[in-house]
């Protein structure tokens, strides 16, 4: 079976999107940057004025971060092992055949039963075709690795 990597993230990441959220970020913040220098001292140098303006650079810095790939979210199902990084920031999780007990199938929700618990997948519907796609792949990975298939399943 062939590595498939599908994006679970509420965007798309074609190029162009990419480019326009770092030079966003990159407005921000230089935006917070002069904000910043033009009330240092003055009587505007309020606490909520200092707020607005960390609040203002936090969502630059995001935007690049976003833009760079560094806030993606996948599932990539290979023959041998499913990487899910459904989280920024926590490191993708690795389900391979050894420790992954079942998959649990609901509507628009999958569950990776292991030795430590369950982790939940959620796909929701935002992008029906990859939802449908998903679970057909994680479904093929069950079923040629002798992975016990509970619920909902046969899309």
């Amino acid at each position: 079976m062939e590595e498939t990597k599908f994006n679970i993230d509420l965007h798309e990441d074609k190029k162009a999107g990419k480019i326009l959220r770092i030079i966003f970020g990159v407005a921000c913040l230089a935006a917070a940057t002069g904000f910043m220098y033009s009330i240092r001292g003055t009587s505007s140098s309020t606490a909520s004025a200092w707020i607005a303006t960390a609040f203002l650079m936090l969502f630059g810095l995001w935007m690049i971060a976003s833009g760079l790939g560094y806030t993606r979210r996948y599932i990539i199902i290979s023959g041998e092992k499913i990487i899910l990084r459904q989280e920024f920031y926590r490191p993708p999780l690795i389900f391979t055949p050894s420790n992954l007990k079942a998959v649990e199938f609901k509507p628009l929700t999958i569950g990776f039963l292991t030795a430590n618990g369950t982790i939940k997948l959620r796909l929701g519907t935002y992008y029906p075709e990859n939802t449908a796609s998903i679970m057909e792949a994680v479904e093929d990975f069950c079923i040629r690795n002798n992975i016990e298939i509970r619920g909902e399943h046969g899309f």
